[in-house]
């Protein structure tokens, strides 16, 4: 019976290089997803509701059900389209399931209705975006072009430390092949059979491979500073900030905003149904916010929950930039 072969990065074929580009695929897209899922705060939740569970189904699905259930009371689930479409080209009922939930609901609207339905006969749609897309899809994307630099960057930089083709006979592979692991490996000492490898026996041809780290690492940070922009996080640099003109900045802060609505508008909504929904005020209201400490105009705008600290940062830098001191 073969062994099983252990985990672990031990490159001494081609498929350990499969294996170190699958992981390195699979350690961007959970980089990225995390980032992703931690963008908003859900506010005021009921105890039965699962704030991680709505974002990881938006992630994935692109949309989350908000429901009352006689035997959980208020829930999330994750939905599909069920029944025909609306005025407004949503589903008239949607399909919410869960591990141990299976019910048919129609969809509250908000629209009147000449027999409106109750409190445990409706559900409120939570949409990723407007098109009800996850974030998976263009993360994984991401996550590929990535990877792909991040391998490239390795081979260049192996190949600065083995800028050499080796040309030997077949039966002359195998021990050939021994000894460049103990190279490989950085041993202090690398012995070889002198009968086996002779200068007749093996010939050197130099690849003379360029040093391109630099630029690959800049195309690198391109790619993840375009997947935060689509995140709609803020990805310049303050040394790079301090270069820029303020147009570019501005430009560059609208476009993350816009992005970031694109989120977290169709978030606020649900809330919103959700509150009229279930006559929720007040503290008992639900709500959804960017979760930073950073300057945001959303995070200043766009939350009814109160954040005190940001509120006095925010104004403590309006402030200074105004030349005062706010005490």
């Amino acid at each position: 019976m073969a062994k099983k072969r252990k985990l672990g990065i031990q490159r001494t074929d081609i498929s350990d290089g499969a294996v170190m580009n699958s992981a390195t695929y699979a350690d961007y897209n959970y980089r990225l997803k995390k980032i992703a899922t931690s963008i908003f705060e859900w506010v005021n939740l009921p105890d039965s509701m699962d704030a991680r569970y709505i974002e990881k189904c938006l992630y994935y699905q692109g949309t989350v059900a908000l429901l009352k259930s006689d035997k959980y009371g208020f829930i999330n689930t994750k939905a599909t389209d069920n029944g025909q479409f609306n005025i407004y080209g949503l589903p008239t009922e949607l399909h919410c399931y869960s591990y141990s939930f299976n019910e048919n609901r129609r969809l509250y609207s908000g629209l009147n209705e000449a027999n409106p339905a109750s409190d445990t006969e409706e559900c409120i749609l939570v949409m990723n975006t407007w098109d009800r897309l996850p974030t998976d899809a263009t993360i994984q994307l991401f996550a590929y072009r990535l990877a792909e630099a991040e391998r490239t960057i390795d081979g260049n930089v192996k190949a600065q430390k083995t800028p050499i083709l080796i040309l030997t006979d077949e039966n002359q592979r195998l021990t050939l092949r021994n000894t460049y692991l103990q190279y490989d490996s950085n041993a202090p000492v690398i012995t070889g059979d002198k009968n086996q490898l002779t200068a007749d026996s093996i010939r050197v041809l130099k690849t003379d491979a360029p040093y391109v780290v630099d630029k690959l690492s800049e195309y690198k940070k391109d790619i993840w500073n375009e997947c935060l922009s689509f995140l709609g996080v803020n990805n310049i640099a303050y040394e790079k900030r301090e270069r820029l003109v303020a147009d570019e900045t501005n430009s560059n802060n609208e476009l993350i905003n816009l992005n970031l609505m694109s989120f977290l508008e169709p978030r606020k909504l649900a809330c919103k149904q959700f509150n009229e929904k279930y006559g929720l005020t007040g503290d008992k209201a639900i709500d959804v916010k960017v979760r930073s400490d950073l300057d945001n105009l959303i995070k200043r705008t766009a939350s009814v929950v109160v954040d005190e600290y940001a509120d006095k940062v925010i104004e403590d830098e309006t402030f200074k930039d105004m030349g005062v001191t706010n005490e």
